[in-house]
């Protein structure tokens, strides 16, 4: 997944400490993930221009592909580190841990179902704190979730419940969804851009490589820059599948749209009708359904089996 960017401002103040722990293991796990992935693409990319030079026409030995073997060696020591420690994995599962967190942080804070009633309610507490446990428990992994975490409920996230439904609004649509669907929106621009980069550098590769196979064919190269060229292109096409810009894209300008809709209708609220709690509740809800919605198709889509 792109990384997501860290929260600032008000919604810092509201995320319980857990969403930190989860939010700092993505981020680690990605780092980590793209770090290995980069070597090795490097190391077979390495391999292959090293391959494509002639050896000696005198008869000496040529030592040159052993270059090509160490760089091997290298890249299939990089693909063991991602087998082993399965960063990706903690990766995906680290930044689904800190979403669920918190959705449930939000739809306490602003009383969204199934957290909605009055500000000061043990049973909502209970129930709050009850499924960040079931989150606990769905995330076992003590570099996401250290042992001895506990759920807990912020003084900030109290203090917003507590207040009025104008002010729960007008904080919820300026910092959480207007905040989201500018994130999405802009990460889904980033990643149309990105992929229309990496295309052009495709067919940029395979057109070089088709000239210099031309040219091979004819004895104007004796260079085997063919190979290098095509090793290059699937080395790109296999980063381009790792960053998953495409589909992202995609999921990003859905959520935007939803949320748009949404937050069009948590807009257009009367504040004045008998049920104007009750529709709140179901709005912000379907809010941040619509937000989880594209979390767990990400973490579905780009799961990493051992």
């Amino acid at each position: 997944m792109v990384q997501q960017d860290p929260p600032g401002g008000d919604e810092a103040k509201l995320l319980p400490e857990l969403f930190w722990t989860a939010d700092k293991a993505s981020l680690d796990g990605q780092r980590e993930t793209l770090r290995w992935y980069r070597g090795l693409i490097a190391m077979l990319v390495i391999a292959a221009v090293v391959g494509s030079f002639p050896g000696p026409d005198n008869g000496d030995s040529d030592i040159t592909p052993l270059f090509s073997v160490v760089a091997f060696l290298i890249a299939g020591y990089f693909w063991s580190r991602l087998r082993r420690s399965n960063p990706q994995g903690r990766w995906y599962e680290a930044r689904a841990a800190a979403e669920s967190v918190k959705t449930l942080a939000w739809k306490y804070s602003v009383r969204a179902r199934p957290f909605d009633g009055e500000a000061e309610s043990a049973d909502v507490d209970r129930g709050y704190l009850l499924q960040l446990e079931d989150v606990l428990r769905a995330f076992e992994d003590p570099e996401i979730v250290p042992p001895g975490t506990v759920p807990e409920i912020t003084p900030e996230m109290r203090r917003v419940r507590a207040g009025n439904l104008t002010a729960r609004r007008t904080l919820y649509l300026r910092t959480r969804v207007e905040g989201q669907r500018t994130w999405y929106r802009s990460r889904a621009e980033a990643c149309e851009s990105q992929a229309v980069t990496w295309g052009l550098g495709i067919a940029a590769l395979i057109i070089i490589g088709a000239a210099a196979a031309i040219a091979q064919a004819t004895g104007a190269l004796q260079v085997h820059v063919f190979g290098a060229s095509s090793a290059a292109a699937a080395s790109i096409i296999a980063w381009t599948q790792l960053k998953q810009l495409r589909p992202l894209a995609a999921a990003y300008q859905l959520a935007a749209r939803e949320l748009e809709n949404v937050g069009n209708q948590l807009s257009d609220l009367d504040f004045r009708g008998p049920d104007a709690e009750a529709r709140w509740a179901r709005l912000a809800a379907e809010a941040e359904d619509a937000v989880s919605r594209e979390h767990t198709t990400w973490r579905a889509r780009r799961a990493f089996p051992r």
